[in-house]
């Protein structure tokens, strides 16, 4: 990997494509290749895909309603490491022909042929064809667009969830009937959650209902009965049905999945749908190690500080997980002052309180990180862990702006602390141009926090002789929710802890901050920080 370390405050961010490890000489994919080998329905679409754990493929489902709602433009919004879209479009009552084309973002165009589907239904056709990575999908044939029925897209995009997915593309149809298929699942280690999505188009918005039931060889089984009387704008005439089934033995290998739409059966006072399901039969099956795994990913060759005499020995460092690949954010840049942050001599127990919440309100940093950069402004980030519970808690980002003297704090009218010495203290405000976060992990993996810029908030830095490091502390006016539950207006979260390992830039040498966040595939995220000495003369 190649990095640019000779532009001063030069912040360097690599978003590092997915399941790919850090090392030094080149990214190293991990995720098998899947060529695209052509626009028409002929290409590798139809036989469905099968991604195990270690791929990490996963497949969206996109689908808007097209009852005369020709032309139209299926937006992809999340298209980082999009490898191929599947696109289908389903007819009704009469069609436009033999073949159809649709267009991606840069107006290329993909031909469709037009496929009779088998079952119960008549008069229903589809159309399938496959796309490169792109941000939309256009169709504009605005003939017979009374019966064009939905458009779906699958986007197969690289991403390290911790998800084995697999899919077939079915060519069913239903009405007044039962229809059932079975498809393959992939195998694992123990027990795991099985999610599945049916994408059924050609429903009707009369009152007619449709019942559906998916089980395993283990006994497992969910079921769901739904009467279609109406759908969301735009949405007519398709419906992404998703069933769920927990602690699916590790050596079920398939499904079954049955189609009921017998009249007046299941319990029902009414005939069922006629429909079609010429997509995908979607499974997301979670892999059983990641379905418990609580333990941070770890780095090799890693020493928090080292002093080099020249950028180009700036050591590799690589990192790994017991359990799955790893996602790595890296950042570099100049800096003035870095600390490590920990207990103080008041606070030994805890160092950060979230007020306002009942419970479990104390948190440490267990590895937490103070950088001053170049141009003074500052940053504290790292992992606070919950004192309740030690494999939960926040991976946190804070910015602030300039850190300033107590005389151009007062003059700006700011808020001071308590502390008999406050004048001695250096202060900043909280950055809300830049993206200040609290994700949880754990138990508060479901929390949702952020800052508030309505109440008082700032950093405040103590002189170094109080504590023999200098106390560090900030009060944060904040928001959000909290074990479902909304925190009080008003409340803060305070810091009081101290700075140690302080490493400052110094005349005759350059101080990098190297900064790694990694992130498994069951979101445990650990931040690796090195300081780096470079001399320069």
């Amino acid at each position: 990997m190649k990095n640019n370390y000779l532009t001063k405050g030069f912040v360097l961010v690599f978003l590092l494509s997915q399941l790919v490890a850090y090392s030094g000489e080149q990214p190293k994919p991990t995720l098998k290749k899947i060529p695209i080998e052509s626009n028409s329905f002929t290409s590798n679409t139809d036989p469905g895909w099968s991604y195990t754990c270690d791929d990490g493929i996963e497949v969206e489902l996109l689908s808007l309603g097209l009852k005369n709602n020709v032309p139209t433009t299926l937006t992809i919004g999340d298209t980082k490491n999009v490898q191929r879209v599947v696109v289908e479009i389903v007819y009704k009552g009469n069609n436009p022909g033999s073949t159809i084309e649709v267009s991606d973002d840069s107006g290329n165009t993909y031909t469709a042929t037009r496929v009779v589907p088998t079952g119960g239904s008549s008069n229903v056709w589809y159309y399938r064809t496959e796309l490169p990575a792109t941000s939309t999908v256009s169709y504009n044939n605005s003939s017979k667009s009374s019966y064009a029925q939905s458009i779906l897209a699958y986007v197969f995009r690289k991403k390290n969830n911790g998800t084995a997915s697999s899919g077939v593309f079915t060519a069913l149809s239903g009405y007044n009937n039962i229809e059932t298929t079975t498809i393959p699942i992939q195998t694992d280690s123990g027990p795991r959650t099985v999610t599945v999505e049916l994408p059924i188009s050609e429903l009707t918005p009369d009152g007619r209902y449709i019942h559906i039931e998916v089980s395993a060889a283990d006994g497992s089984f969910a079921e769901l009965t739904e009467t279609i009387d109406s759908f969301p704008t735009g949405q007519c005439c398709i419906k992404v049905f998703e069933l769920t089934m927990k602690d699916v033995a590790g050596s079920v290998d398939e499904i079954e999945i049955k189609i009921d739409t017998r009249a007046k059966k299941n319990g029902q006072s009414v005939f069922g749908q006629s429909w079609v399901m010429g997509g995908a039969i979607k499974t997301n099956v979670r892999c059983s190690c990641v379905e418990s795994d609580t333990e941070l990913p770890t780095a090799d060759n890693f020493v928090d500080y080292i002093l080099l005499e020249d950028i180009s020995q700036m050591p590799n460092v690589t990192f790994s997980d017991n359990c799955s690949e790893v996602t790595i954010e890296y950042r570099e840049y100049l800096s003035r002052e870095s600390c490590d942050i920990d207990f103080n001599t008041n606070a030994t127990d805890s160092n950060v309180i979230f007020n306002g919440i009942t419970s479990n309100n104390e948190y440490s940093w267990k590895k937490g990180h103070y950088v001053q950069v170049d141009d003074g402004t500052a940053k504290i980030f790292g992992q606070l862990t919950n004192n309740a519970d030690p494999n939960s808690g926040y991976s946190t980002n804070l910015y602030f702006e300039k850190v300033m003297g107590y005389a151009l704090w007062i003059k700006a009218g700011n808020e001071v602390g308590t502390a008999a010495d406050a004048d001695r203290h250096k202060y900043a405000n909280v950055d809300f141009t830049k993206e200040n976060s609290f994700k949880g992990f754990g138990v508060d993996k479901e929390n949702n926090i952020a800052l508030a810029n309505t109440n008082s908030h700032y950093l405040d830095i103590g002189p170094r002789d109080q504590f023999g490091y200098p106390n560090v502390a900030f009060k944060l006016a904040y928001t959000g929710t909290v074990g479902g539950q909304a925190i009080p207006s008003g409340q803060h979260i305070e810091m009081d802890a101290a700075f140690t390992r302080c490493v400052r830039a110094r005349d005759g040498a350059e101080l990098w901050v190297r900064e790694w966040t990694v992130t498994d595939a069951a979101g445990n995220t650990a931040v690796f920080v090195q300081r780096a000495e470079v001399e320069i003369y």
